[in-house]
């Protein structure tokens, strides 16, 4: 994108950017508000000026019934196989399971389960926060889910990849922005709220675009100040000061006046031990156009007869003879930082639908019937207030008449009594509650879901196999929604990927379970994906492709996974069922599955191998003593047998 400055300043270029698409978007952004009064039960009708007096929330409840906690689980495989490209996809994947379970994507889902179906997707965003803190590591991802009306794409790109610029909208303490940007308190004195917001807290907006050599920077401006203006946003920042040209760290001026510059690579100051035991060395050899650069360099002559130093006369002292040799030039290690070249938002839709940045939204689908609901249910509301059971009293009657309910009592005597009675105006709703039911109906077929699907009665399935073919059918139906979240979720894990390789200077640890059950650590270290080309050029390798795992889904009833389990276990697929062996593998797959006890399960029966194996340890132990005694038996009895022979024959 480029940024016209002649005739204005950025702060205005970016105000006026902003307004242009947000005001092109308008409409996209009057059916968002649409949606969400929906999704609260409005009561207005479209068309009309008469609101609805009762509501029966259809979409709601369609919307809620969709809920999952489901986490699509990461999968990561090279591009192009090797032995340490398998092992580095393996690092990755593990260091995003572990992600999974520290960052707070439970809270985060159940935000964008609601997001997603009622606007029609959800925005995330991936930062990389340099104020997360431990012991032995800086920065780490900061990850948010933030509702498509803080989003404002450029206009008529319906990809967030193809953008050459988006603007993002939060709210933040003053404080925080003091903290945050380095700016004083009264220039954060300068920056405006919301209107429903208080006078401590500012409205923040944040464009990240990509300028000329396709970099991607970061400009933050509130009302009319700007507070951030980062050229080349992924670039590592070091401050130097303009008068001495020092760094900020080793800088003595009085009144030093720091800028920005990008730091391209670091040079190594000591060996690198990476995770398969090689080394990346401090000093390598200096490659140029594909060649090795050699130099000359004096080293002792070797005989070649028998490798003795070979000597030479100098003036009478005999010293080691040095011949020039042709050795390869070393120099310092110097590794480019990596530099990732995506914006850090990705975009779940929930339905795909053309020209659209968002999905379909499940509100829009279904408003027909949520408005035609409204319209029954008001009249069914209304029927049942407007009719009744009214009393009917003879004319000389003097007591007070009203619509209350089993309170009054007429005295009278039998003369009279004929002369009360009662008009029944009781009205059929029975249409009305069946057509009620049919729109009901259809809204669920249209989304998809079917009574089994909600976990209510359906007589139309008697079996519990059928049943769970309603539910499977069901879920089917919607496997696309589910498929845009598993897309969504991999572009989450390659960002998140590559600010590690971006910015992760300490190898980060990760745990997993292996085979046995048993929990096992692994390394993460950004210098594993370090490579070099034929043309001596060192670069990150970041060819590695990103999805979900399929057949680890968490959403599975469990019920289901340890029924299947117990099934394998009885048919002998783990082996022989009587075996402690494979009572290990089973209780181990339950336990994977969360299956209660299963622990203390497996827990017991490794210490009932281990009785079991020191049992035969044992038993060996005896049986080797037993042939040893026996051994010893024999030969003695043999060397007796000797004896007794000699001594016979001395006798005779």
């Amino acid at each position: 994108m480029k940024i016209d400055l002649s005739n204005t300043t950025k702060l205005a270029f970016f105000q006026d950017l902003y307004r242009t698409a947000r005001n092109q978007s308008e409409e996209l952004y009057e059916k968002i508000e649409k949606y969400v009064k929906q999704y609260k039960g409005d009561d207005e009708i479209d068309g009309s000026n008469v609101k609805a007096s009762y509501v029966r929330n259809i979409t709601y409840e369609l919307i809620e019934s969709q809920v999952t906690s489901y986490l699509p689980n990461p999968a990561v495989s090279p591009e192009m196989y090797s032995e340490k490209n398998e092992r580095n996809a393996k690092s990755i994947e593990t260091l995003l399971k572990n992600k999974r379970n520290k960052l707070p994507f439970e809270k985060l889902n159940d935000i964008d389960e609601r997001f997603n179906p009622v606007y029609g997707g959800s925005i995330w965003l991936v930062e990389w926060d340099n104020s997360i803190t431990t012991h032995n590591t800086v920065g780490d991802i900061k990850l948010s889910c933030l509702s498509p009306k803080k989003f404002t794409g450029q206009p008529h790109i319906y990809d967030i990849k193809e953008m050459e610029y988006c603007f993002i909208e939060f709210e933040t303490t003053k404080d925080d922005i003091v903290r945050r940007y380095g700016v004083t308190p009264a220039v954060a004195d300068e920056t405006e709220s919301d209107e429903n917001a208080d006078e401590d807290t500012a409205t923040l907006y944040v464009c990240y675009y990509k300028n000329d050599k396709d970099k991607v920077c970061q400009y933050i401006w509130s009302a009319d100040t700007q507070l951030s203006d980062i050229e080349d946003y992924y670039a590592r920042k070091y401050q130097i000061c303009k008068h001495c040209g020092k760094r900020k760290e080793i800088c003595t001026c009085e009144k030093p006046e720091y800028e920005l510059m990008n730091e391209e690579y670091e040079e190594l100051d000591r060996d690198i031990a990476l995770s398969d035991g090689t080394i990346l060395p401090a000093m390598c050899v200096v490659v140029k156009d594909g060649q090795v650069v050699t130099e000359t360099q004096k080293q002792q002559a070797i005989n070649p007869e028998d490798g003795s130093v070979m000597l030479e006369d100098v003036k009478g002292v005999l010293l080691p003879k040095m011949i020039d040799v042709e050795v390869p030039k070393m120099e310092k290690t110097k590794l480019p930082f990596y530099t990732p070249n995506i914006l850090p938002v990705v975009i779940r839709k929930n339905i795909s639908e053309e020209d659209n940045l968002l999905g379909q939204s499940d509100c829009e689908a279904i408003r027909h019937q949520q408005q035609g609901s409204n319209k029954i249910e008001t009249r069914i509301v209304e029927k049942c207030i407007g009719s009744g059971v009214f009393p009917m009293v003879p004319e000389s009657f003097n007591g007070e008449l009203d619509n209350s309910l089993w309170k009054k009592a007429f005295r009278t005597n039998q003369s009279n009594a004929k002369l009360f009675g009662r008009v029944d105006l009781q009205v059929d709703i029975s249409r009305d509650i069946a057509e009620a039911d049919r729109i009901y109906d259809q809204a669920k077929r249209i989304l998809g879901i079917s009574d089994s699907y909600q976990g209510q009665y359906d007589s139309s399935a008697q079996s519990g196999k059928a049943k769970q073919i309603q539910v499977n059918q069901s879920a089917g139906r919607l496997d696309s929604k589910r498929r845009m979240k598993n897309a969504a979720y991999a572009e989450i894990d390659q960002i998140i990927f590559q600010y590690y390789l971006a910015y992760a200077d300490e190898p980060r640890p990760a745990v997993y379970i292996d085979e046995q059950g048993k929990m096992q650590n692994y390394i993460f270290n950004r210098y594993d994906f370090i490579e070099r080309d034929d043309a001596g050029e060192w670069y990150y390798n970041d060819e590695y492709l990103f999805s979900t795992d399929a057949s680890v889904d968490v959403d599975k009833q469990r019920e289901v996974l340890w029924q299947e389990n117990r099934a394998n276990f009885q048919q002998g697929a783990y082996g022989d069922p009587k075996s402690l062996d494979t009572l290990l593998i089973f209780w181990q797959n339950m336990e994977r599955t969360h299956y209660p006890f299963a622990h203390d399960n497996v827990e017991r029966i490794k210490k009932m191998i281990e009785k079991q194996q020191q049992i035969l340890a044992m038993q060996q132990q005896i049986d080797t003593l037993a042939k040893d005694n026996q051994n010893r038996q024999e030969y003695e009895q043999y060397l007796l047998s000797k004896l007794q022979g000699g001594v016979n024959n001395g006798t005779k």
